[in-house]
This record gives structure tokens, sequence and C-alpha cells, in this order.
């Protein structure tokens, strides 16, 4: 599978949570208002809004995320958004 800006964006929020909340898992209405509010200045975001359960879904499928009580990331999911920020990071200058 390949994984878009977008999907990383998820990843990302789903990390952030985590650790802000202490563990708990985040719920989907949550991970939706965020990943919107993260996206709203993008000039492509109509096209990635138009997916964003089907973006979950897959991410879901694909093992990237599991939901107990809310969605966490799973090992692979942190791997590939760590992989991910270090490529951004060695990337810019």
């Amino acid at each position: 599978m390949y994984l878009d800006k977008f999907d990383f964006v998820l990843l990302d929020i789903i990390q952030i949570f985590k650790k802000s909340a202490k563990g708990n898992h985040i719920n989907l209405s949550d991970l939706e208002s965020s990943f919107w509010t993260r996206i709203q200045y993008d000039i492509s975001n109509h096209e990635a809004g138009l997916h964003i359960g089907e973006r979950i879904t897959n991410l879901y499928l694909e093992g990237y995320i599991v939901f107990k009580s809310g969605y966490a990331l799973t090992r692979k999911g942190k791997e590939s958004l760590q992989m991910q920020k270090d490529t951004l990071t060695i990337s810019v200058p």
C-alpha cells in the first residue's frame, strides 16, 4: 500500500493523541475533526476529505492502525511514520 501525505497526517494525529492523552486511544470523531483542522489550508483537501473513511479503513486493513476502544498505531504504523519523518528531516535543508 502506498501511503500519501494525508495517510501520514492520520497516523501522526493518532500518535500525537496517544502521547498527549497518556496512552488513551483516539475516537473516530476526534480523529476526523483533527484531520480537518490539519488539512484545512491544503489546496487539495477536497480530494482527501472525500475519502477519509476509506483511508482509515485501508490503514486498518493494511495493519497500520488498530481499533481498541479507539484508534492506535501498530508497530508497522509507528515504523512507517518514523521513516517518513526521517525522510523529511533529511530532505529539508
